[in-house]
C-alpha cells in the first residue's frame, strides 16, 4: 500500500492551491490529489475577485492564467430593488486610493477575470501536476480509513477504472467542494436557513453587449440585477457568450410547476437582461454539461469545525456563503493558501500543543472570512434598500472588525467587494512584501492615512512610551509558507501590531522612555545586519494607529 504525507480529495481550485503550495515550500513531501472527474469538466462560479490573484502568483500559475485569454474583470454593476439606476465599483479604485497616498502596489492585487471554469480549473490542475504532485483523475474516494474509536484518518479507499485501491496518509485534505465528503460523513455541516436559496443557470450565445451593464469586452463587469423572484447574474465569458443565473428562494421553486420555465420566465421579465438576450440562444460550454438549464441547491452552509486530528476542510467543502459578491472562488484560493501554510507548519513542528494552536488559528481565520461575507449577504437579502444602504452596511461590518478604519461608505463596500474582508486578514495576501510593508499597504487599503510628517512632528520632542494598558502577547501570522511566531502589541482599542522577530528589541525600548531618534537608530542597526525591520517612523505611525502610545 502506497503511503503519502498528504492526500487531497478534489482537484478544483481548493485542491490545486493546497497541493501546489505544499510542493513549492516542501518539495520532499509526497502529495496525492484524487479527483473524481476527468478534466476539463463543467463547473459554476465564473467571476473571480482580485483577492485571489496574489495566491495564483504565489502558486506560479498567474502568468499562464493571465495569458490564457480570459476576459479581464474590471468590477461589477448592480441594479437592486425598485430603483433601476445602475451602480457599481471598479478594481482600479484601489489603485487610485494607493496613488493618492504616494504608494505603489503590484497589479496582481487589483486584477481578476471572468473565466470558463472548465478551462480555468484544468489550467490549475495541470500546473499542480507539473509542480510534482501526483494527480489521479477519474478517482472517486469511497471510504475513509480511521483509527478505531477515533476521528484520526490514516488513509482512504478510492475507485477508478481499474477497481478499488487503498492508500495511507498522514493528513487528509477535503477539497471535494459541495460534495463535502468529510463534512457529510462526520455530520458537521450546518445550513443557513435564512439563505435557503436555489440557483438555476445556463449559457447564452449571440448576446447583445451592453457596456452600461457589462463594461467593455477588454475590461468587463459582472452584472447583478434583482427580479420579482430573486436576482440574476450575468457574467461575460466571451464577446458574445454570457453565463446567466437566477438565484431564488427554495419556496419559490417549490411553487413553480417547471424549474426550467421559471428560469426562462424570470429572464424574460427582466428588461435589462431580456434586451441583451433578445436574439441569443442557449449553448452548452463543456461536453459533460448535460442540461441547458443547470441547478444547484443547499449551498449556504458552514462547518462546525474546519479541522480535526489528521484532517482539514478547505474551500466549498468547509463552507459557502452566497454568490452575491462572487466570493466563492476567491475564498477558496485565500483559505487554501492558509491551509497549506498550516499544514507546512504542522509538518515542521514536534509539539502537539503548538500544532493545536496552529489549527485553532486556521479555524478562527476561516470563520472570520466567512462571517464578513455572511453578514453582507444577510443584509442584501433581508432588505431592499438603495445603493447607499449597501455601502453603509459594508462600512458597519468593517468597523465592527476594525474601529480604526477611515473609509467612506463606498470605499468600505469596494474593499469587501474586492475580496479584502479585513485589515488583519489582508496582510497575509501582500506576501511579496516584507511583513511591515504588507501592514503599511493594509493600512492604506483600510483607510489609515500614512502621514509620516505629522506623526514625526507629534512625537519629535515627545518621549515615546507604551500606554500602561497595552498588552504584549504571543501572536501568529501567515507569511511565505508558514505560520510565523511573533510578539504582538495590543492597543487599547484591541487592534494589534505584529512585530518581526528581529524587532522584538523595540518592546524594551518602548516599555521605558525613548525618543524617535533612538528608535530610528535601533532600526537602522537592525537593517545594517541584513535583518528585517521597519523604520522608526513606520513603527510609530503603526503604533499610533492602534492607540498604543502615551
Amino acid at each position: 500500500m502506497k503511503t503519502y504525507d498528504l492526500v487531497v480529495i478534489g482537484g478544483g481550485p481548493a485542491g490545486s492551491t493546497v497541493a501546489t503550495l505544499i510542493k513549492r515550500y516542501s518539495p520532499d513531501l509526497k502529495v496525492l490529489v484524487l479527483e473524481k472527474a476527468l478534466f476539463p469538466r463543467h463547473h459554476v462560479g465564473e467571476s473571480l475577485l482580485a483577492g485571489a490573484t496574489p495566491v495564483l502568483k504565489e502558486m506560479g500559475v498567474y502568468e499562464q492564467v493571465n495569458k490564457h485569454g480570459f476576459l479581464e474583470k474590471l468590477g461589477a454593476t448592480y441594479i437592486w430593488g425598485h430603483d433601476r439606476k445602475p451602480w457599481g465599483f471598479s478594481f482600479d479604485e484601489l489603485n487610485t486610493a494607493f496613488t493618492s497616498q504616494g504608494k505603489r502596489v503590484s497589479e496582481i492585487y487589483t486584477k481578476a477575470w471572468q473565466v470558463n471554469r472548465a478551462e480555468y480549473d484544468h489550467i490549475l490542475l495541470n500546473h499542480t501536476e507539473e509542480a510534482g504532485v501526483e494527480v489521479l483523475q477519474g478517482a472517486r474516494v469511497v471510504r475513509l480509513i480511521q483509527d478505531q474509536g477515533s476521528e484520526r484518518i490514516t488513509g482512504v479507499e478510492y475507485k477508478d477504472q481499474d477497481g478499488l485501491h487503498t492508500v495511507a496518509c498522514s493528513w487528509l485534505v477535503d477539497c471535494s467542494g459541495q460534495d463535502a465528503f468529510l463534512g457529510r460523513k462526520m455530520s458537521i455541516r450546518q445550513y443557513d436557513e435564512k439563505m435557503n436559496n436555489y440557483a438555476l443557470w445556463g449559457y447564452w450565445q449571440g448576446v447583445r453587449w451592453n457596456p452600461e451593464y457589462l463594461g467593455s469586452p477588454e475590461l468587463t463587469r459582472i452584472f447583478v440585477v434583482t427580479t420579482q423572484h430573486g436576482w440574476l447574474w450575468c457574467i461575460p465569458l466571451r464577446r458574445d457568450t454570457v453565463s446567466v443565473g437566477l438565484v431564488t428562494h427554495r419556496q419559490t421553486l417549490q411553487h413553480a410547476q417547471n424549474s426550467d420555465q421559471l428560469y426562462l420566465n424570470e429572464l424574460a421579465s427582466c428588461q435589462e437582461i431580456h434586451s441583451m438576450l433578445k436574439d441569443a440562444y442557449m449553448v452548452r460550454v463543456t461536453p459533460d454539461q448535460t442540461r441547458d438549464v443547470c441547478a444547484i441547491q443547499d449551498w449556504s452552509y458552514t462547518s462546525q469545525r474546519m479541522s480535526g486530528p489528521s484532517w482539514v476542510l478547505v474551500g466549498d467543502s468547509a463552507g459557502f456563503v452566497d454568490p452575491i459578491l462572487s466570493s466563492g472562488t476567491m475564498l477558496t484560493h485565500e483559505l487554501g493558501q492558509k491551509a497549506a501554510y498550516t499544514l507546512l507548519s504542522t509538518f515542521a513542528s514536534s509539539s502537539d500543543r503548538q500544532i493545536q494552536a496552529y489549527w485553532d488559528f486556521y479555524n478562527d481565520t476561516y470563520q472570520t472570512y466567512l462571517q464578513a461575507y455572511r453578514d453582507m449577504a444577510n443584509f442584501w437579502y433581508s432588505n431592499n434598500f438603495s445603493m447607499e444602504s449597501w455601502q453603509w452596511e459594508a462600512r458597519r461590518i468593517l468597523t465592527q472588525r476594525d474601529s480604526t478604519i477611515n473609509l467612506t461608505d463606498r470605499e468600505a463596500f469596494t474593499r469587501i467587494a474586492f475580496g479584502y474582508a479585513s485589515r488583519t486578514e489582508s496582510v497575509g495576501l501582500f506576501g511579496s512584501y516584507a511583513p511591515f510593508e504588507a501592514l503599511r499597504l493594509a493600512d492604506g487599503l483600510f483607510g489609515t492615512s500614512w502621514d509620516a510628517k505629522s506623526v514625526a512632528e507629534k512625537y519629535a520632542e515627545h518621549p515615546l512610551k507604551l500606554k500602561e494598558n497595552v498588552q504584549i502577547s504571543d501572536g501568529m501570522y501567515y507569511y511565505w509558507g508558514r505560520i510565523r511566531h511573533t510578539k504582538r502589541i495590543i492597543g487599547e482599542n484591541k487592534e494589534y501590531l505584529d512585530l518581526h522577530p528581529s524587532e522584538e528589541c523595540f518592546i524594551d525600548l518602548l516599555k521605558n522612555t525613548c525618543t524617535l531618534d533612538t528608535l530610528s537608530q535601533t532600526a537602522r542597526s537592525i537593517q545594517q545586519r541584513k535583518e528585517l525591520a521597519r523604520s522608526g517612523i513606520d513603527l510609530i505611525v503603526q503604533l499610533d494607529n492602534i492607540g498604543a502610545l502615551v
